[in-house]
């Protein structure tokens, strides 16, 4: 995928008039806190991460949740170099409160996109979008590299899509309309986009307000 259809760009269009100020002041007090470390500041921007994203209620359990925000406040990402299966394969040995294991993909995304906004996130919103997902069957080796195909894919389709003479103006306006979006990479101001049209469920009937 090189551009944007018509069909995406008329839903991202539409999306930045549902997109509100208190949809993104979570995640910009999330990238302060994260930016400046003040003293003190893990168990804030713990509790806010946890909140937003949705961990609280993803079935995890607090050992999982615990070990999570080592890993992502440890974290040192080197370009060209796959941050995620490491961190998926390690988090996988946790079990869930209900006593499963499951590659908490999401999750991941998301621990390491606060380290670099051109890294996507991956929701269910994205993998309606674009019609990508977690692979379901296979060991989990192989469940991991077709994620992270699928997030290397996302990464290069958002970059291409920045350079898309619609799509930049689709990202104008939403700046235009929220000025704190002006510090947030494009990938980023994408995703929220993204979101939103699946949050708001535009093109059809019913509207779902769960962010993971």
């Amino acid at each position: 995928m090189t551009s944007p259809n018509a069909y995406q760009l008329g839903l991202l269009s539409e999306a930045i008039s549902h997109l509100t100020d208190s949809d993104i002041a979570p995640y910009l007090k999330l990238k302060r806190l994260f930016a400046e470390q003040p003293s003190g500041f893990e168990v804030d921007f713990r509790r806010t991460f946890e909140s937003y994203y949705g961990l609280n209620a993803g079935g995890v359990s607090k050992t999982f949740k615990d070990r999570y925000f080592d890993l992502l406040l440890g974290l040192k990402i080197e370009e060209g170099l796959d941050p995620y299966t490491p961190i998926l394969k390690e988090l996988y040995e946790f079990p869930r409160r209900r006593g499963d294991k499951a590659l908490q993909c999401s999750f991941v995304s998301k621990l390491v996109a606060i380290h670099d906004e051109t890294r996507p996130i991956f929701d269910r919103h994205v993998s309606d979008f674009f019609g990508i997902t977690v692979p379901s069957n296979g060991s989990v080796d192989f469940r991991i590299a077709g994620f992270v195909t699928n997030l290397r894919w996302l990464r290069d389709t958002y970059h291409r899509w920045s350079e898309d003479n619609w799509f930049q103006k689709i990202l104008l306006m939403v700046r235009k309309e929220h000025h704190s979006l002006e510090s947030c990479a494009d990938p980023r101001v994408t995703d929220f986009l993204v979101w939103t049209v699946g949050r708001k469920k535009l093109g059809s009937n019913t509207a779902t307000e769960l962010r993971p």
